[in-house]
């Protein structure tokens, strides 16, 4: 089987997860490539997230820009 060790520590509110692995045998390698896959399926997402608040932020900046330049206008 394989060792794992994981470490986790929370700061400014962001967490962070160490694992180490050592594989030694072909369910300890499955495993971590289970683990890895769905670490790289959390980063996909988590990206898209940032991607859309992004862009919503964008959004919002320019239509409050479009209600101040109509204030001035009146």
């Amino acid at each position: 089987m394989a060792n794992i060790k994981t470490f986790k520590r929370i700061t400014a509110g962001r967490t962070h997860i160490r694992v180490e692995v050592t594989p030694k045998s072909a369910e300890g390698k499955a495993l971590l490539r289970q683990f890895e896959a769905g670490v790289k399926e959390f980063e996909k997402k988590w990206k898209a997230t940032a991607a859309a608040r992004k862009e919503r932020l964008a959004r919002a900046t320019k239509k409050k820009a479009g209600k101040k330049k109509a204030a001035k206008k009146k």
